[in-house]
């Protein structure tokens, strides 16, 4: 019988991503690497806390945070990963139609790159979460009188997702697809509504104005992006990241990641997961009321 290998996520990968939870002096650090990790290879610890402006025993305490369990091992796996070609992207040479799939790509090809990107994202998202993060989310979802909701694009999948969990539970949500009156509907939130905007790159106009407008309005806000120093992560109160779209296929300015949207999916889903199981009787007494109603619509 063959047993499924989970995919393992990169040192540089998971120091890029847990940089966006990180304080200050540990994000410097994590900057300091990700900016010339070779250097890293031959750098003290001392040096490297002279450069990043902390002390040594900060310097120590990032490799833990890493989960590392000493400079020297963090030295050894930065140069191991430099070495096997996994902690630089490469350059994009070939067009691809989706993620790294090109022309030369046959079926048996197809169907393994799609599933090991699958599997990837959802091990990378559940590596990266921070714990903190997530009960402050789920404890503004319980607060909230009203669930509003802001994306575009491939973004409006994970909304869809957000939009039959939460409210199949009694839990009030809004969108609006029309722009026109998704901003105006800003002008409605208050401080006991949660604005959630959703975006991959964090950059998309309409979902960053709407945020923005909402949190000048007193609503709570939170994202779900990929990238800690995107325009919408500056108006939100809550920040939860998905995995960096790299290697490959090029950053996200290139081109939309649809494999971004499992991660959004996985997300919304243990959030409303979490939810449901701190509100456990009014959550069945919501899927058993609807259930109710949606019967009617089958045959």
């Amino acid at each position: 019988m063959n047993v499924a290998v989970e995919p393992k996520q990169g040192l540089l990968a998971r120091i890029r991503w847990m940089s966006a939870y990180m304080n200050p002096a540990l994000r410097r650090i994590a900057e300091r690497v990700l900016r010339a990790p070779e250097d890293i290879k031959s750098i003290s610890i001392k040096d490297l806390a002279m450069q990043c402006e902390v002390s040594e025993s900060t310097v120590t305490r990032f490799v833990r945070e890493i989960e590392v369990t000493s400079f020297q091992q963090f030295k050894i796996l930065i140069a191991e990963e430099l070495s096997q070609g996994t902690g630089v992207p490469p350059v994009v040479t070939d067009r691809h139609v989706y993620e790294d799939i090109n022309e030369n790509d046959d079926t048996a090809s197809v169907l393994s790159k799609v599933a090991a990107r699958y599997a990837m994202t959802i091990a990378d998202t559940r590596a990266g979460l921070s714990s903190d993060e997530l009960e402050r989310a789920v404890s503004a979802i319980e607060q909230a009188d009203m669930l509003a909701f802001f994306a575009m694009g491939a973004s409006l999948i994970c909304v869809e997702n957000a939009l039959l969990r939460f409210m199949r539970v009694g839990k009030p949500c809004q969108f609006f697809r029309d722009l026109g009156i998704r901003q105006i509907s800003t002008s409605t939130l208050g401080p006991k509504s949660l604005a959630i905007g959703i975006s991959n790159s964090g950059r998309t106009i309409s979902t960053v104005d709407s945020l923005k407008e909402a949190k000048a309005q007193g609503a709570v806000t939170m994202c779900i992006t990929s990238f800690p120093d995107s325009p919408l992560v500056r108006h939100a109160d809550i920040r939860l990241f998905t995995p960096t779209v790299t290697g490959v296929i090029g950053p996200a300015d290139y081109h939309e990641s649809m494999v971004s949207k499992i991660a959004q999916l996985q997300i919304i889903d243990v959030l409303y997961s979490l939810y449901a199981v701190r509100n456990f009787g009014s959550a069945i007494a919501g899927l058993e009321k609807t259930s109710d109603v949606t019967s009617l619509t089958r045959y």
